[in-house]
């Protein structure tokens, strides 16, 4: 009878571009690599009861609902994101979670709605290497932190040490050409921790401190992992224009490039990322 009842292993994830982003993004790029990450950027930034933090960048929000039970009632969590969609899942998030008095705002970076010095700490999880206007943004959170405020933030670290940038580039350059690397190159573009150190102290901010860490990213199912973690990002358009054929081998080139980070069916992929703590104070910043 043929082959016409044999489909993809990946055909599961429906190509029909009608996908939410942020729910995909909440559902499997959270827990994968932020949610790890989050309890050291709020120990990093020094969140405690009482605090008043603003988590910019905040996409579907992780960073915000955990710092909001440790500031508790007499603290502030705001959370500013330029995404509608990120600030509605994290809403509902934080409501199935009982997670109440987070304030969340609709805003651009570089141009937030607050007062200055509104905030004792300003958190940013892997969002400053996306930003087109780093300095302003940064900028921006000196202003609204006060004199004695702290800024907290991580980005991802070497590409050679987080073996699936390279995998999935290279794959990529092979079925669409080097444009559709861009977002993922970007994603390490201040892995240079001197550039980083840099453009942070450009701003007006002293005693940057910045430590490199590695964080084995994991999920239970690689074939079910990819198809939904490219949907994210711009390239998700000309994968679902793809033949199914062509898109099953695609995805089944990157499962064997990365298959030395196979975890029985999933994955277990060491991910380098730092993180940056920086005073709004004048005291000078030590050397690199």
């Amino acid at each position: 009878m043929g082959n016409k009842n044999i489909t993809s292993p990946y055909s599961t994830f429906k190509w029909q571009m009608n996908y939410d982003n942020s729910e995909t993004y909440e559902r499997y790029i959270v827990p994968t690599w932020m949610t790890d990450l989050t309890s050291d950027l709020i120990n990093a930034g020094g969140v405690c009861p009482k605090k008043r933090v603003l988590d910019v960048a905040c996409g579907t929000g992780i960073v915000a609902r955990k710092a909001a039970g440790i500031v508790g009632p007499y603290g502030r969590i705001a959370a500013v994101d330029l995404n509608e969609g990120m600030l509605r899942v994290a809403g509902k998030c934080a409501e199935h979670e009982g997670v109440n008095g987070i304030e969340w705002y609709h805003s651009d970076v570089t141009s937030m709605p607050f007062m200055a010095g509104e905030f004792d700490t300003v958190l940013c999880q892997q969002g400053l290497q996306f930003f087109p206007d780093k300095a302003t943004a940064l900028q921006e959170m000196k202003r609204v932190l006060t004199p004695q405020g702290t800024l907290a933030l991580n980005v991802w670290g070497r590409p050679e040490n987080s073996p699936h940038v390279g995998v999935i580039c290279d794959v990529f350059t092979e079925y669409f050409g080097e444009d559709s690397t861009i977002i993922f190159r970007a994603a390490c573009s201040l892995s240079n921790p001197r550039e980083l150190r840099n453009l942070v102290e450009e701003a007006g901010f002293s005693n940057i401190q910045i430590r490199s860490g590695m964080k084995i990213a994991r999920h239970p199912s690689l074939t079910e992992f990819l198809p939904a973690y490219f949907s994210i990002f711009p390239i998700a358009a000309q994968i679902a224009a793809m033949p199914e054929e062509e898109r099953t081998r695609m995805f089944q080139s990157i499962e064997t490039n990365l298959a030395g980070w196979r975890e029985n069916d999933g994955f277990a992929i060491p991910t380098e990322n730092y993180t940056l703590t920086a005073e709004t104070g004048n005291s000078s910043s030590p050397g690199e």
